[in-house]
């Protein structure tokens, strides 16, 4: 068994006397809370190794354990069979990502490396000739780029910065790097030390990533209310008049309330519109079809009718969404939770 399992990353600890290593340590509170969800593990001896160095892999793994995306996940299937990208002539196409240094590695026999390709966690052109090179040790910058993408923030952050990084070694950042980092520390995951200096290559240890991650966790999971009762109602319209043609609670809408704002996953408004239809015996059902796009971090809604068809197009981390190419807007950005598209209703 400790063969087969990745080290220090699935060896649970046996007792409830803790972690050897990790007493008067300044993560343990946070590392022994996410021994406590599951999404880390200690080593088969008793230790966790607090200060060993962290692997793109093993942080990979951690990551999308933390948020939800595991290799069984019902979204990642659905990111799977959906997910586009354009191809050399701008026109949609199936999604294939490809990192060339993957193969027998436990990272993709064990199902975590689809789940970062297809959920966008990872993106083959980040890494030089495509190949991740998992078992180099993972630097700050990519630690940024990484919970920026499970924040939803990829259109943000590759707008340019305004003003400059407050770093001493900002010229280190570069270009491409900056809006990352820039949106890594608005939303309180990674910091600067304590001499001014952000030090984007320096790799991290578990601790810090676990800290990383957990500060991660906190601003995406804000807000999070099973107690809001939500009625969904089906409109139609016949004769120039908006008719309810079908009304009922549900709790198949996953929602949580930010600055006073409720927000909806988009996932589950259509497939609760997509129920009610059925239930109404509205066969328009059928000329739905959804995509996914990774890298952009965006869902395209298609609802055909005769020789129509109106795109609706949300993305993460942006106000504006579009029918057609008109544009609308939201009056807060979309944000996202466990990969879901997460819209102010």
């Amino acid at each position: 068994a400790v063969l087969m399992a990745p080290a220090g990353l699935a060896a649970p600890v046996n007792g409830e006397k803790g972690l050897s290593d990790l007493e008067g340590h300044w993560a343990q509170k946070e590392v022994e809370a996410a021994v406590a969800s599951g999404w880390v593990d200690g080593y088969p001896d008793g230790s966790f190794k607090p200060e060993k160095s962290i692997t793109r892999a093993e942080f990979t793994k951690m990551l999308l354990d933390a948020i939800h995306l595991t290799p069984d996940s019902e979204l990642v299937a659905w990111m799977k069979v959906h997910a586009k990208m354009e191809d050399i002539w701008g026109n949609p196409t199936e999604y294939t990502p490809k990192l060339y240094d993957m193969s027998g590695h436990w990272l993709t026999s064990q199902g975590w490396l689809d789940a970062a390709l297809y959920s966008g966690m990872v993106v083959p052109d980040d890494y030089n000739g495509k190949n991740f090179r998992p078992e180099k040790a993972i630097a700050r910058y990519e630690i940024a780029l990484m919970t920026d993408r499970a924040l939803g923030l990829v259109y943000p952050a590759s707008q340019p910065v305004e003003g400059e990084l407050p770093f001493t070694d900002k010229e280190e950042i570069l270009d491409w790097m900056k809006g990352y980092v820039n949106e890594s520390v608005k939303a309180g995951v990674l910091k600067g030390y304590p001499d001014g200096s952000f030090q984007p290559n320096k790799t991290s240890t578990r601790a810090e990533a676990v800290v990383m991650i957990q500060r991660m966790l906190e601003e995406m999971e804000e807000g999070i209310n099973p107690n809001i009762t939500v009625v969904a109602q089906y409109h139609k319209v016949a004769d120039n008049e908006d008719k309810i043609v079908a009304e009922k609670e549900t709790e198949k809408i996953q929602l949580q309330m930010v600055d006073h704002i409720i927000y909806a996953s988009l996932n589950d408004l259509y497939a609760v519109r997509k129920e009610m239809m059925k239930e109404s015996g509205d066969k328009g059902v059928n000329d739905i079809s959804e995509s996914w796009w990774p890298i952009e971090q965006k869902v395209e809604v298609g609802v055909s009718g005769g020789n129509l068809l109106m795109i609706d197009d949300y993305q993460m981390g942006n106000v504006k969404y579009s029918s057609s190419n008109s544009p609308y807007y939201f009056y807060a950005p979309v944000r996202a939770l466990y990969g879901e598209l997460m819209i102010p209703v």
